[in-house]
Formats: C-alpha cells, structure tokens, sequence
C-alpha cells in the first residue's frame, strides 16, 4: 500500500473512532443525566418516613441500574481509546 493509500486509511479509521467516541460519549451524558434524576428521587423517598418501601427499593433498582448502565459505556469507550492508542 502506498503512503497516500495508508493516509486514506488511518484518515478513514480515525473519523469512525471520532463517531463511535462521540455517539460512546453522548450515551454516557444521558446515563449520567438519568443516574442524576434516579438519585434525586431515590433521596427524596429516602428521607420520606412514611415511604412505601416498595417505591424506595424500585426507586434504588433504578438508581443501580443507571449507574450500572453508565459504568459499562464508561467501559466500552476506554476500551476504544486503549485500542486506538495502542494503534499508533
């Protein structure tokens, strides 16, 4: 392959990362944004007394899950950035 051939390449290669980095990354803010919803309202429960502790443990489900949920696309986009690094 000559040199203008690989230039092509690593320039197509390195817009694909650019789009899954941001698509990885606007999915994260959302989960960040829905962990900061699921908390505000797992404490608000939390400090009701006479909270149904039904609606305190569904509330904590989904404050774990979305946290979960962030962690993991955390993950995916380290992943991402160790492969490309590990590219150069």
């Amino acid at each position: 392959m000559n040199k203008a051939k690989q230039h092509e390449t690593m320039t197509l290669s390195e817009i694909d990362f650019d789009v899954e980095i941001s698509r990885l990354e606007f999915e994260w803010r959302q989960g960040y944004e829905a962990s900061i919803a699921a908390r505000a309202a797992y404490q608000k429960l939390a400090a009701n007394r006479n909270a149904n502790v039904e609606l305190l443990d569904a509330a904590r489900e989904r404050l774990d899950r979305a946290e979960v949920l962030k962690s993991r696309i955390m993950a995916k986009i380290e992943r991402l950035e160790a492969h490309i690094l590990s590219r150069r």
